[in-house]
Formats: C-alpha cells, sequence, structure tokens
C-alpha cells in the first residue's frame, strides 16, 4: 500500500511541477543521424556482431545492423571452402517523448540469417585510388535452403543526457545494439 501511495504522490508532484509527459509537439525538431553496434541475428546460430546506422525525423525511426560474413575478407588465397554465416535486420519505429529527456518506440522491421561459403579460391581486388592502398575479398555464396527470413519487433529507449546527443538501447526478437546520435539541428 505505501508502494502505491508513494507512486501517486510521485505522478501528482510531477504534474505540479508542470512535466512535459508524452509531448509529441517535441516531434517536429527532432532530427539525428546516428550509428550502431550490437548483436545481429541475436537468437539463432547466425548471431554475431554487428554495425549499423540510424536516422530519426520528426519522431520516425529507422535504423539497419548488418553482420556480415567474417571470413570473406580473409587475405588467405587456397583452393578451399569454408563455412560462414551473416544476418542484417532494419527496423523502423515512431518515438514518443516520455520526457524531455526520455524517449521510448515500439519497433518493427525485418530481419534476415543465412548460412553459406566461402570460396577462398575466388580473388576480388579492391584498390583506393587516393591512398594507393588495397585489400582482397572472396565471394561468399549463400545456401539458398538456409535463408531465413523474419518479422522484427521489440521496443528502444532512447536517453538524451545533453542537447547534441542521443543515446540508445534498442532490443528485438533478432537484434540487440546500442548507439550514439547527433542532433542535427545543432549544426
Amino acid at each position: 500500500m505505501k508502494k502505491v501511495l508513494f507512486a501517486v504522490l510521485l505522478v501528482a508532484m510531477s504534474m505540479t511541477a508542470k512535466a512535459q509527459w508524452f509531448n509529441l509537439e517535441s516531434n517536429r525538431d527532432y532530427y539525428h543521424l546516428g550509428v550502431n553496434l550490437g548483436s545481429a541475428g541475436f537468437g539463432t546460430e547466425y548471431a554475431g556482431f554487428g554495425f549499423g546506422a540510424s536516422l530519426s525525423i520528426w519522431g520516425v525511426y529507422i535504423d539497419c545492423l548488418v553482420n556480415p560474413p567474417a571470413s570473406a575478407t580473409d587475405n588467405h588465397v587456397k583452393n578451399e571452402l569454408w563455412f560462414d554465416h551473416e544476418a542484417f535486420v532494419i527496423n523502423a519505429g515512431y518515438q514518443i517523448p516520455v520526457l524531455p529527456w526520455l524517449r521510448v518506440a515500439p519497433i518493427i522491421g525485418y530481419s534476415q540469417t543465412n548460412y553459406g561459403y566461402v570460396d577462398a579460391s575466388t580473388v576480388n581486388v579492391n584498390v583506393n585510388s587516393e591512398t594507393s592502398t588495397g585489400h582482397i575479398s572472396h565471394d561468399y555464396i549463400v545456401d539458398e535452403s538456409s535463408r531465413n527470413h523474419e518479422v522484427n519487433f521489440g521496443a528502444g529507449i532512447f536517453v538524451r543526457p545533453i542537447e547534441e546527443i542521443n543515446i540508445y538501447a534498442v532490443a528485438t526478437r533478432r537484434a540487440i545494439y546500442g548507439g550514439v546520435s547527433l542532433n542535427l539541428n545543432s549544426f
């Protein structure tokens, strides 16, 4: 009973302090661009470290996270095949401002995981003409029978400690990741 009374008292105090709860008007001036890191393909045998990007405009949140086949960029050339995997997720949601510094978003998207093999006998040379450096990569061939397409859903939480930076964490059915985004209005 004391906990319920304390919660009611806390809500009443925050309402009288003129806190802007669920102020959707603040989404009009909300433009963020960010990078994220985490696990793509979470909960499957294809899970692995991934990287990606995010964009928020008017409260609409879009992101992607990719876990590419790690051995496709191996520098060894030999007549050999080895197995590898990859995962990809793309998500969208709408950020609901709970407080000026806190937002939550329901997330829905698409997830793809697959298994394949790297053909180490193939050599693809990529050269940067400006720096005269390069690297080789190998062909990654997907086993079509292992390709798995799924609906991805979850939630995200976004915290803005200062006006220019947004820190966020997203947990969905097939990905767990976090990131940092910059307020584009600050520039």
